[in-house]
Parts: structure tokens; sequence; C-alpha cells
């Protein structure tokens, strides 16, 4: 069992095969997609095809798909799915323009992000969400990286440390400085390990 699947739990094979239908169907059909979408017994694969179905959905139903999304997301049987899964319905909530939404429900993951053991999975679930954010505009994630930096100390655990550099490496492909996220660290191992990666004096 993969790590995140200890947290999401092993899927069932009705959700796996739902999420995937949900998904051919969402561009054609969004009523027989919405239908695959609810059949998935285990919520993180619900509220992905719920998701999935309102990247391709009208107008007038796009909205309520989202909501069910963000309701569903609270069947998650912890904090770290319930968190970690609300980065595709806000990132087309985000890509769609949908900012009161995505905004609004950004803040509920945040604060809900305190409650996630262990710290490991916290980092894990904020990288999920930054990575959700970030992809549609760096501003979207600044929220999501004051939140880690409160709560991710980077000598933590191992997934804290890589989330800074998983962040530090986005930021530096897309021509943005990796030195402002390293100098936003606390002093730690790991930032002195990316001072030296990325060569910042």
């Amino acid at each position: 069992m993969s790590w995140q699947q200890q947290h999401t739990l092993a899927p069932s094979q009705a959700s796996l095969i739902g999420r995937q239908r949900a998904g051919q169907l969402a561009p054609s059909d969004t009523a027989r997609a919405l239908q695959a979408a609810r059949a998935c017994p285990d919520a993180w694969y619900r509220v992905q095809a719920l998701a999935s179905v309102a990247e391709y959905a009208g107008q007038s139903v796009a909205p309520s798909i989202l909501e069910e999304a963000a309701r569903e997301a609270q069947s998650c049987h912890d904090a770290y799915g319930a968190v970690a899964v609300m980065a595709w319905p806000i990132g087309v909530a985000f890509r769609q323009g949908r900012l009161a939404f995505a905004q609004r429900e950004l803040t509920k993951c945040l604060e809900q992000a305190s409650d996630i053991e262990p710290r490991a999975s916290q980092a894990y679930a904020l990288e999920t969400l930054w990575r959700a954010c970030f992809a549609e505009h760096p501003s979207h994630a600044a929220p999501v990286w004051r939140r880690i930096l409160e709560h991710c100390h980077p000598d933590r655990s191992w997934r804290a440390a890589r989330l800074y550099l998983h962040i530090a490496e986005i930021q530096h492909g897309r021509n943005r400085s990796a030195a402002a996220v390293i100098r936003a660290m606390p002093p730690s191992k790991a930032r002195s390990w990316l001072e030296r990666r990325f060569r910042i004096t």
C-alpha cells in the first residue's frame, strides 16, 4: 500500500472505475458523468471525479457541482484526505475564474490543515494545495505558502524538507527566484542544503 493510500484507504474497484468513467464522459455528457462520479463509494475518488465533471460542465451547473465536491470532501475519513483532495475542486475553480469559491474553500482547508497528523502528512497535503493554486497563478498560492512557513519546519520530517525542495524547484523552473523561497525558510539543515544546491550565498 502506498503512503497516500494509508490516508485514503485502499480504493474499491468501483471508485477507480467510477472516477475513470466520469473523466471520460465529462467532456460530452455531464449528466452521465455526474452519475458515474456520485457512484464512487470512496469520498477521495468521488471528489476527484466531481471536479473532473465540473471542469467541463456548463456555466449554469458547474458551481453546484463544485459545491457538491466540497461537501463530499468532508466525508473523507481524516483531515488529510479532506484537505488534500480539495486541491482538485479548487484548481478547477481557479481555472474557471470562480474566485469566491476557490478562496473560500482554500481558507477552510488551511484552517483544517492544523488538524492533520502526522506532521509529514500535513506537509504533503499543503504541497498538494500549493501546487494546484500555483499552477493557475503564483498569487493564488501565497496563502498556502504562509501556512507552510507557519506549520512545516523543514527539519521536522523528510516530507517537509522535500516540500521546500519542490517549491524551490518549481519557482526556479518558472524563472522565478528559488532564493526567495529558501531565504524565507527558518534556519535549518534543510535550508543549508538548499542553499548549497542552488548556490545561494
